[in-house]
């Protein structure tokens, strides 16, 4: 049921409308993404401000926490076992147009935020409540609480179960171990979420990079025919050859996209909320964090992980890390997709403590009753069948980011604002 459902509303159309808003504020902004080292060296000098708030490295290294892991890893398996190798270069296109929908809604997400205790708290439902439209943001905020108990914690635990499964550990102690590590996290609230995912975010990928280009560099004679592959599956030329319907071109079509929206957030509006805690961003200063974030997801860590399973001929992130270093890459991988799978789940927490701020304010029991939930869901997550897991994040991704993409609608003009402004900038 859960599968017809995804087809459904995962089908092509939905993705050409996450894809149409993201070349909208692509052309708009002059293909601001394409200024890759420009942006990285303004943004470096933000590093070292802490003048309040949560700063720019370490909420940048949250968002990261969401999006690079899982989605980057397992997700990318589940994208060439359901959509082939061409779905790759879907994903890329997702991730292309990505950057500026996600610089959008962070551009929107800090120019409306506001105060909730001692925090400085942002994200679609804020800007949706100023601009008027109350049960829209009250939507927005039920369904980022929703998405952190299915994206933050069922498919997390899931993944990460699933590699402890290989070491004989067995699924419901993962869950148990997990839950109470996700839990003890959470009640440190979101400052403590901030400054773990800044540490731990940074030195997990380092590691996981330098595999995944010793992986590649050992078949580096196979990567031609990797790259074959992308692009004859993603324009149908091998279907078409061998006879096969258009059914197979959809196919890798709709799972590139939903796997780059999953793995990004772009349109979601998640990854937005911790940009926006950071009190002396500005949005057109903190828009190009953004994009930042899409560019290590999709054109690093994705990239990466793709070709590194199509040279080993493997779907999964397991048997490539054991394929090539042996088990040494088991005992690497285990931990390191836990970590991964680890601070995906926090910085989940950290997004839904918001939304709770916004649906309850200045109530901490109903913080503690969702840091409970989130709790049971990882555990629930390990003992679950994978696939319904996955299906069930991905409708919840997109309920999500329903009210977001309306939200970006009815600012496009305030954004694109941002867009003079960060030219003015670049010229002075």
């Amino acid at each position: 049921m859960l599968e017809k459902i995804h087809a459904f509303i995962w089908s092509v159309p939905t993705a050409a409308l996450l894809c149409a808003f993201g070349a909208y504020f692509t052309f708009k902004s002059r293909f601001r993404q394409l200024r890759l080292i420009s942006i990285i060296r303004e943004r470096a000098r933000e590093l070292g401000v802490r003048e309040g708030g949560i700063p720019a490295g370490a909420s940048m290294a949250t968002a990261l926490g969401g999006t690079v892991g899982i989605g980057s890893i397992a997700g990318v398996g589940l994208a060439l076992s359901a959509g082939g190798a061409g779905s790759v270069f879907w994903m890329w296109v997702t991730g292309f147009f990505g950057c500026m929908l996600k610089y959008a809604e962070t551009a929107a997400a800090v120019k409306y935020r506001a105060s909730d205790g001692d925090m400085i708290c942002g994200g679609a439902m804020y800007a949706l409540y100023k601009a008027g439209k109350k049960r829209l943001a009250t939507a927005f905020a039920v369904f980022c609480v929703l998405c952190c108990m299915g994206t933050g914690a069922l498919t997390q635990t899931n993944a990460v179960a699933r590699a402890a499964e290989s070491c004989g550990i067995p699924p419901g102690i993962t869950g148990a171990v997990f839950a109470l590590c996700v839990l003890a996290a959470a009640r440190g609230g979101r400052r403590t979420i901030a400054r773990f995912c800044s540490f731990a975010v940074p030195a997990a990928s380092a590691v996981y990079i330098a595999a995944a280009l010793c992986a590649i560099c050992m078949r580096a004679y196979a990567l031609p025919q990797a790259f074959a592959q992308i692009f004859e599956g993603a324009f149908g030329l091998k279907q078409v050859s061998c006879g096969i319907s258009g059914a197979a071109f959809a196919a890798a079509v709709r799972t590139g996209v939903v796997r780059g929206v999953y793995s990004t957030e772009c349109g979601m509006g998640s990854s937005p909320i911790v940009h926006a805690s950071n009190q002396t961003a500005l949005p057109h200063t903190q828009g190009d964090w953004g994009i930042l974030e899409v560019f290590a997801d999709i054109f690093v860590f994705s990239t990466l992980t793709a070709l590194a399973m199509l040279v080993c001929g493997t779907h999964s992130a397991s048997v490539m890390f054991s394929s090539s270093f042996g088990k040494t890459g088991e005992l690497i991988y285990t931990p390191l997709i836990a970590l991964f799978g680890f601070a995906a789940a926090v910085s989940w927490c950290f997004y839904a403590e918001s939304a709770v701020g916004y649906l309850a304010p200045g109530k901490s029991g109903a913080k503690t009753a969702l840091r409970a939930a989130v709790a049971v869901s990882a555990y629930l997550g390990a003992v679950s069948n994978g696939d319904g897991v996955w299906y069930a994040a991905d409708i919840m991704n997109l309920f999500m980011a329903a009210p977001n993409l309306y939200l970006l609608f009815i600012k496009r003009k305030e954004i694109c604002q941002c867009f003079a402004k960060t030219a003015r900038c670049r010229k002075a």
